[in-house]
């Protein structure tokens, strides 16, 4: 049952009529009839979307007194229960190519905001984010490192797209990790500086290209760093790090203060509410325990006006994966872990693009706070 209520409790307009086309067009396609197809198509995204209003509605008055840390709504339910519950968090489980997918604690949804988080965000579980913290800044991710190149290809395609944000521009990055974007954006940005917990990643970085400024902190440190002080941004970027953030709406206001008057932020970010996410259900590949929040639509603009931004566009956009990763991806997903010889990975080193509209790029532009 929680599983069937999942499903519902996710369901956009647009995802119920997604949802009803196939059967629409198997049913019209026995019966001869485009009538018939259209009509389907009407009836069943109406039947979902009332069941999920119906659902939703009943959320609402049920009493848990578990309150949402984004919207202040008194009430979340669970969402899916704890995946493989005798799991422990590794360093390995922090790691931005981990396969672990599928382990994570209790996920709660709020029926107001539409967002999911893990339990312990409702919790305040001080202790779970500070072992995060501890293991992320202890990763060391060789497989992150070998699909370098096919990260390369997204952020150079991403800054073209984007050009008038980052050509001639200051820019910040929190997140740089093993230097994907910074490889590519000094090509283009007046001056960029890159922030970055983990120490491999850093060291990584430094060696490889050493005149990167990149600053090994995170971002509850970075207000009072010396080599940060009183310096202004044009354009803030945080790519795929907002999920991972206890409270990302003080992240953003931290932010904030380091943007030029008319500067821009940038992040991307996991959506909740995505077709693709809704049909794997609990095995959407990105219910970790390293992503703390799973954003709605809703939710990641709203944590850009609470923190002193207006919403400027929001959009997917694909990204590029080595071959040989994709299927390590999938097969991790479904429970097998395989390891392909470094022969193998050398004929499977092509790179594929993937646009499933479960990640979205969130542009904002500065307000006053």
């Amino acid at each position: 049952m929680i599983y069937f209520l999942a499903y519902f409790r996710r369901l956009t307009v647009k995802s119920c009529l997604y949802f009803s086309l196939i059967p629409a067009l198997v049913i019209s396609i026995y019966y001869g009839s485009f009538f018939l197809f259209i009509s389907l198509i009407c009836i069943f995204t109406l039947f979902q979307y009332a069941v999920a209003n119906f659902i939703n509605y009943f959320d609402l008055k049920k009493k848990t007194n578990l309150a949402c840390v984004l919207c202040g709504f008194s009430h979340c339910s669970l969402l899916y229960p704890a995946g493989k519950k005798n799991y422990t968090s590794t360093k390995g489980s922090f790691a931005c190519s981990s396969f672990d997918h599928g382990k994570h604690p209790d996920i709660y949804y709020c029926p107001n905001c539409k967002n999911g988080f893990l339990k312990n965000i409702l919790d305040n579980d001080k202790a779970f984010f500070e072992d995060g913290i501890n293991l992320y800044e202890e990763v060391e991710d060789e497989e992150y490192i070998k699909n370098l190149e096919a990260r390369y290809i997204t952020n150079k395609k991403i800054i073209k797209s984007q050009r008038h944000f980052f050509i001639d521009r200051s820019v910040l990055e929190v997140g740089s990790y093993y230097g994907a974007f910074a490889k590519e954006i000094i090509n283009f940005s007046k001056n960029y500086v890159g922030i970055e917990p983990s120490k491999h990643a850093c060291k990584y970085v430094k060696n490889k290209f050493p005149d990167i400024e990149i600053i090994n902190s995170n971002i509850d440190s970075i207000a009072n760093h010396q080599d940060l002080k009183n310096r202004k941004f044009d354009t803030i970027v945080l790519w795929d790090v907002i999920e991972h953030l206890p409270n990302p709406v003080n992240a953003l206001k931290t932010l904030n203060k380091f943007l030029k008057d008319d500067g821009v932020i940038i992040f991307s970010t996991i959506n909740i509410e995505s077709v693709f996410s809704i049909a794997m259900g609990p095995k959407w590949p990105w219910f970790m325990d390293m992503h703390y929040y799973y954003f709605s639509d809703r939710g990641y603009i709203d944590i850009l006006h609470r923190s002193g931004f207006v919403m400027e566009n929001h959009l997917h956009y694909p990204y590029y994966v080595k071959l040989s990763y994709f299927i390590k991806k999938v097969a991790s997903i479904v429970g097998i872990k395989i390891n392909l010889s470094k022969k193998l990975e050398e004929k499977l080193k092509f790179y594929i693009k993937l646009r499933l509209g479960d990640t979205v790029m969130v542009i904002g532009k500065k307000a006053s706070l």
